[in-house]
């Protein structure tokens, strides 16, 4: 209990005069890290409109298809009045192939139909300025929807520092010390380009499909590690090396790999970053050509129950589809069974992969969340011993950059 006593002491001509009054005010200690109610209602408003901007966000990208089909007709006619029959079949062959694309499962962690390289046409050069704008689009959309995010968390820190002034002024003070770590937090978001991630962890957490976190992120706005992060099941995981890696044959610390790619773990922060351009254009070791190069970290796990672990990966680099780099992967194995291999190009800013229980099978689940698909299972006995986890990050050709951050939580 916080007690808290006010004196008031008064003079008067006949002599002194001691009145004291005492006000007692008896505040839970618990009550002393509460969101003040100012705060909890600006994130509300915050939340909302974060909602609003994804949801605008996804069915623009929804639409998408529909435009292309529709630009696609509107070429094959210029091009038929203008005789050319080349153009034509091309522009035929490629909208028969987006609609299969659209009508089947060519990338089921795809929100729009893919766009591989191998469809991208020379000739005619309407059709490739189309598939390029194509591309394009997508990317463009990501980044409109991050500004937004940016934007509405640069109005909600203005919030925040309104807030702390007038706390301050009330002397409402250790509310006022929560609310600025509240704005740093906010702000270290920004700086550090993880505002997406933020916010769709906020976004999962709300629909259930996320636990929350056991100690709100303000507790440690330079981004150390919280309770929940020091508590996680992936802390007990052991490091056993970070090293050069291909993916052809899950090729790991061999001596020939080529040194390809920066990569670094800060264990304490739960982060990883890996960054650097490709130059090699690919190499042959042990009789076996290998093109997809870069580098991994390998963890022994103690128990399949300790299995469980969400990657948060931001990327400022993507690949131009997914038969490009960069790419992740996460890699299982047990005894001497073999590896569970599971790709994943790198085709969004903001990418967020789980280790999780399955309930209905006793399992272990990997789920890409943002494909929102029940994921893949993972065959690990609850017995299984001497279970090792890589995550890798690898390119494919020379010149594909790499740089993303990732958070294990």
């Amino acid at each position: 209990m916080i007690v808290r006593t006010f004196i008031r002491t008064a003079w008067s001509g006949c002599g002194v005069l001691f009145v004291a009054f005492a006000l007692a005010l008896a505040v839970p200690a618990s009550a002393q890290n509460a969101t003040p109610p100012e705060v909890a209602q600006a994130l509300a408003v915050f939340d909302a409109e974060c909602a609003k901007i994804q949801s605008q966000h996804e069915e623009t990208v929804a639409g998408s298809p529909r435009v292309y089909t529709n630009q696609l007709m509107g070429i094959r006619r210029k091009l038929q009045d203008a005789g050319d029959l080349d153009g034509v079949l091309a522009v035929m062959q490629e909208s028969e192939r987006f609609i299969t694309a659209i009508r089947g499962d060519a990338d089921p962690f795809e929100l729009v139909p893919e766009m591989p390289e191998s469809a991208l046409v020379k000739t005619p050069a309407t059709l490739r300025q189309l598939q390029d704008s194509y591309l394009k689009n997508k990317s463009d959309q990501a980044e409109l929807r991050n500004k937004q995010f940016t934007d509405l968390a640069g109005r909600l820190i203005g919030r925040l520092d309104a807030i702390t002034r007038d706390l301050t002024i009330r002397n409402r003070i250790a509310e006022a010390v929560l609310v600025k770590k509240e704005g740093d937090y906010w702000r270290k978001m920004i700086a550090d380009s993880q505002m997406f991630g933020v916010i769709e962890g906020r976004m999962l957490e709300r629909s259930g499909r996320m636990p929350p976190t056991k100690v709100d992120p303000p507790a440690t706005p330079s981004g150390g590690r919280t309770e929940s992060s020091a508590e996680a099941p992936w802390r007990t995981w052991k490091l056993a090396k970070i090293a050069g890696y291909t993916q052809e044959g899950s090729l790991f610390d061999h001596p020939d790999l080529p040194d390809e790619l920066s990569f670094t773990f800060d264990k304490e922060n739960g982060q990883i970053r890996v960054d650097g351009i490709r130059v090699v254009a690919q190499t042959s070791i042990d009789m076996r050509d290998r093109a997809w190069l870069g580098k991994a970290i390998r963890w022994t796990v103690p128990s399949a129950k300790q299995l469980d672990a969400t990657f948060q990966i931001t990327s400022k680099a993507l690949a131009p589809n997914k038969d490009g780099g960069p790419a992740v992967q996460l890699i299982i194995q047990y005894d001497k069974t073999s590896p569970q291999v599971f790709t994943w190009p790198i085709l969004y800013r903001d990418m967020t992969l789980q280790i999780v229980h399955d309930a209905a099978t006793d399992s272990r689940r990997i789920v890409w969340v943002q494909s929102r698909l029940p994921g893949t299972l993972i065959t690990v006995p609850a017995d299984a011993i001497n279970i090792r986890l890589l995550l890798t990050l690898t390119t494919r050709r020379p010149g594909e950059r790499c740089d993303s951050t990732i958070t294990v939580r």
